[in-house]
């Protein structure tokens, strides 16, 4: 029977059992199985069916359906629906985008949902485990979605033809059409529905026609969420791999979803002392360099500057020495204990008391010695036998430099041997 309703195609297209969810495979065989009703939470990307699932649940389970979306609303809605379950029995609430609840909201929900007033069904495209309360997660079972395959949009695209007057499309518009969709079915029958408004039955669409209607589409990314969290992960990891390619890729994507390049440019900073190092020194300057250009100049030019940048750092050679020789010395440091005796030859003598009482006596000036080094005890006294090493300096770039010069001065000592 073919659709006329004026209803959006999404929601006439909507599933009415469990058997009818495209993708979720692994999840949907659990969901069958379960005969009494549950608080709920699904995450996954947009488009994967959430709302579908928790609809079809609430009818299996035979309870009404409430829905509430967390971006317009609150406490007192809650109190609300709690009140009307207490008079009228249990129902499903369906809350949608949960995570943008906060705690106070989310705590609010807490009895009613341990006693089974409410019945949850929480929808949240973020990680429960970064948004949601300990104590609302230990109340409710958590499952993942995932974003659908491209064949269960052709799946989706072949009823909607069955049922519905569209035009023509080629196998490469339709290509074309999948991966602008990423997985959203919701977003991928918009897609559909917007060239059924635009074109007749009877008009050969092709990939051209396509990409020009479709030029504007924004990327899927988004810059408050997981989503903005893993391409700057990806990000990062492609420059420490030293693929500049994948860093201008993941660069583009960011950019283009509207991340904000000072955000982007502080973690340039922090992998460039940290990744880098000594290996490069001037890493770190053409950072701090382009984190005031782009202060200064704003997008969309700053994308030229962040571009110089991520190509330069994914070229220089890494070291991470300088990193892992604090967090060696941070963990010993607290290990030592909270009393550290500096030697008397290291302490301040600001004062003639101070000098009285040994402070900066017998100190040796470096400068006072051939190459500008002494054999030194630097570390508290009772370290002094077996002082510890904490940077070791790899044989990459400046890096090699400093490690030649530490061995060369330090080695005669023995007390230090800086090897990799």
């Amino acid at each position: 029977m073919l659709f006329n309703n004026k209803e959006p195609l999404a929601n006439l297209l909507r599933p009415n059992t469990l058997d009818e969810i495209l993708g979720q495979k692994k999840l949907i065989p659990i969901l069958q199985k379960l005969k009494n009703p549950i608080s709920i939470i699904f995450y996954g990307p947009p488009g994967s069916g959430k709302t579908s699932i928790a609809k079809i649940l609430c009818s299996t389970w035979k309870l009404s359906y409430k829905f509430l979306s967390a971006t317009s609303s609150g406490v007192k809605e809650i109190k609300d629906l709690i009140n009307e379950a207490d008079k009228s029995g249990t129902f499903c609430l369906f809350l949608d985008e949960i995570h943008r609840f906060s705690s106070s909201q989310q705590d609010s929900l807490l009895d009613a949902v341990e006693t089974g007033k409410l019945i949850l069904i929480g929808a949240t495209t973020e990680n429960p485990a970064f948004r949601i309360n300990r104590a609302l997660l230990s109340r409710t079972q958590i499952f993942k979605m995932e974003k659908l395959e491209n064949d269960d949009l052709q799946k989706l695209l072949d009823n909607i033809k069955n049922n519905l007057s569209i035009p023509d499309f080629d196998n490469e518009v339709i290509n074309y059409f999948l991966k602008t969709a990423g997985g959203d079915a919701r977003k991928f029958i918009g897609i559909i529905e917007l060239f059924k408004e635009l074109f007749s039955r009877e008009t050969n669409i092709n990939l051209s026609t396509a990409k020009e209607i479709l030029s504007s589409q924004v990327i899927q990314f988004d810059k408050s969420g997981d989503n903005h969290y893993d391409f700057i992960s990806a990000f990062i990891k492609s420059i420490r791999g030293s693929d500049p390619d994948a860093g201008l890729f993941y660069l583009s994507a960011m950019l283009e979803g509207g991340e904000d390049p000072l955000f982007i440019m502080r973690r340039l900073a922090i992998f460039a002392s940290e990744d880098i190092g000594n290996a490069s020194v001037s890493a770190l300057q053409l950072v701090s360099s382009a984190f005031d250009l782009i202060q200064k100049i704003g997008m969309p030019e700053s994308r030229i500057i962040l571009a110089q940048v991520t190509v330069f750092l994914a070229g220089c050679p890494k070291s991470n020495a300088s990193y892992k020789a604090y967090e060696d010395a941070n963990l010993f440091q607290k290990n030592y204990g909270s009393e550290i005796s500096i030697p008397l030859h290291l302490r301040n003598a600001p004062t003639f008391l101070h000098k009285k009482e040994g402070n900066s006596k017998d100190y040796k000036y470096p400068h006072d010695f051939q190459n500008g080094f002494i054999d030194e005890n630097y570390f508290p006294d009772n370290l002094k036998k077996n002082p510890p090493q904490f940077y070791f300096p790899t044989d990459r770039g400046n890096d090699k430099l400093l490690k030649d010069r530490l061995k060369s001065i330090w080695e005669k000592s023995g007390k230090k041997s800086y090897k990799d």
